[in-house]
């Protein structure tokens, strides 16, 4: 623990020097309006009160630092820019930080307030908790987080704090080139709300068509598309993938390996079917997931495995109806969504991928999802 209080610590004593200095321009040119530290315990549940009005129109940035943890695990951790959530009112959306910054102009008024919550603990997308005591029972760590008002252009004022060479401002420009280079999504998918938006997946536009880039650095993220197809015999999805780099170096059906890359189908009774290329384990292995709040609707299948064939492009087609059957019992009466999944949060790597020519064929019909 010591090592993430002196993080913390050097966090807010780092930027209090660079906002201190503002770039060396007087502090009536500067571009900051106001800025405010807040520290986020662990085990404060679910959410800590800012006391910081914000109003419609406000430009913000804000940068986290820290680690929260489980106690009877120490090994397991996450940083601050998977575990910290934000939201503006008390009924509003809440949202997450890109890799540790984020740059945003507020939607409403209302009260800030951060959050110290593993995703998977969200029971909604507007911050309720399915038990929020479990945060004092299991929870350790803290988060540093400081929030900038802007009083002009927030690219300006990112690129003052820039100009200096020191850790605080390296987090600077990392924010301004995340503000020149914004992530797009294709259109009609949308991001799981209880892992937020990290910007863990973006479209790309080829020679070859439409492309889905995955690129997932100590992160977890899903990325949905609703359908509405009766599940019935030889119903089949197709799809086309060049995965670059597996996030696991391990078997991944424990709840300290997770980490993996996978398509996945959603079916109206809940259930989802996840095929996933692993790291170790074989081909036409089927595991129900590891972690506790989704070990009840997913579903596993590995369809490749090791390194071999890794950064090429390789087409997939899988029959839907006979692998619900193996894998999990008797199928459901329709197919509501496809999903892309990123995992990399449990052993803290990267992993990187492509998906293409995403289609789902039953008798009844073709449906293109990208």
């Amino acid at each position: 623990m010591d090592s993430v209080s002196s993080d913390v610590r050097g966090f807010k004593d780092e930027f209090d020097l660079l906002l201190k200095y503002r770039g060396g321009i007087p502090a009536h040119q500067d571009s900051i309006d106001r800025y405010w530290f807040v520290h986020v315990p662990a085990d404060r549940p679910p959410w800590t009160d800012t006391e910081i009005e914000v109003a419609h129109g406000d430009r913000l940035t804000v940068f986290c630092a820290g680690r929260a943890f489980i106690k009877q695990h120490p090994g397991a951790w996450a940083d601050a820019h998977f575990a910290l959530w934000l939201r503006i009112g008390e009924r509003a959306e809440m949202f997450r930080t890109h890799q540790g910054s984020l740059t945003f102009t507020a939607g409403q008024s209302g009260r800030l307030y951060l959050s110290n919550v593993f995703p998977g603990q969200w029971a909604d997308a507007y911050g309720r908790m399915a038990n929020p005591a479990i945060l004092q029972i299991s929870a350790v760590g803290e988060f540093a987080v400081l929030i900038v008002r802007w009083r002009t252009d927030p690219a300006h004022g990112l690129s003052v704090l820039a100009q200096r060479a020191d850790p605080a401002a390296r987090l600077a420009q990392k924010e301004l080139e995340r503000l020149h280079n914004p992530v797009g999504i294709p259109e009609g998918w949308k991001y799981l709300p209880s892992l937020g938006d990290a910007g863990v997946f973006r479209r790309l536009d080829t020679p070859e068509g439409a492309v889905i880039r995955c690129q997932c650095d100590n992160d977890a993220m899903i990325l949905q598309r609703s359908v509405e197809a009766p599940f019935i015999a030889d119903s089949r999805v197709r799809w086309s993938w060049n995965v670059k780099s597996l996030p696991s170096v391990r078997a991944e059906d424990s709840r300290t390996t997770h980490d993996y890359l996978s398509l996945a189908v959603e079916f109206d009774n809940g259930q989802d079917l996840t095929y996933m290329w692993s790291a170790a384990l074989e081909p036409e292995f089927s595991f129900r997931c590891p972690i506790a709040t989704w070990r009840d609707r997913e579903t596993h299948v590995v369809i490749r495995s090791g390194r071999e064939n890794l950064g090429r492009w390789i087409a997939e087609e899988r029959d839907l109806w006979r692998d619900y059957q193996n894998a999990i019992g008797s199928p459901p009466d329709r197919i509501v969504g496809l999903w892309l999944i990123a995992a990399s949060i449990f052993q803290h790597g990267q992993g990187l991928c492509e998906y293409r020519d995403i289609k789902l064929a039953t008798p009844s019909g073709l449906y293109c999802v990208l």
